[in-house]
Parts: C-alpha cells; structure tokens; sequence
C-alpha cells in the first residue's frame, strides 16, 4: 500500500479508543502511586498522540492548512517531552 493510500484510511477509531484507555488506566495508576513526573510524561505523549490522530483526520477531510496547525502542535508538545525528558536524562548521568 501506498503512502497516500494509507493515509487516506480512516483511523482505526476501536484502537484509538483502547489505546487512550490503557493511557488513562497507566496516568491514574501512576498518579496513585505518586509518579507525578512520568504521570506528566505519559500526558504529554497522549496530548500529542491526539494532536497527531486529529491532524491525519483533518487531512481526510480536506482541510490541510487546519490539519497542519495541529501537527505544529503536537509537535511542540513532543518537543517539551523530548526536551525535558533530554534534561532529566542528562542531570542522571551528569551525577555519576
């Protein structure tokens, strides 16, 4: 199959469901056990999951410059994952 085939699916939207209910079971698990930093992390990876999925739905229904603002989002939101994911990871191994 084609990229453009593929992109021109429809989500899959059983699996999206399931998957944001395994991401809200492992935030509310995480929050109780008070892993409030990766709690955030996980949100953070979910937020920009959905900003991604609603980018890709925009663009099956012809809205490419809304579908683009959504992508530049969910890219920021990866950013600040990566960026103070990078930081944390660099202070663990700057200790040693």
């Amino acid at each position: 199959m084609s990229a453009s085939e593929e992109s021109s699916q429809s989500l899959n939207w059983t699996a999206v469901a399931a998957l944001y209910a395994a991401i809200s079971l492992g935030f509310a698990w995480m929050l109780y056990g008070g892993e409030y930093r990766n709690a955030a992390w996980l949100a953070l990876l979910g937020t920009g999951g959905g900003l991604t999925a609603y980018g890709r739905v925009l663009e099956t229904r012809d809205a490419e410059h809304k579908a683009q603002r959504w992508k530049w989002a969910a890219g920021l939101v990866y950013g600040v994952f990566f960026l103070w994911a990078g930081t944390v990871l660099l202070r663990t191994l700057l200790r040693r």
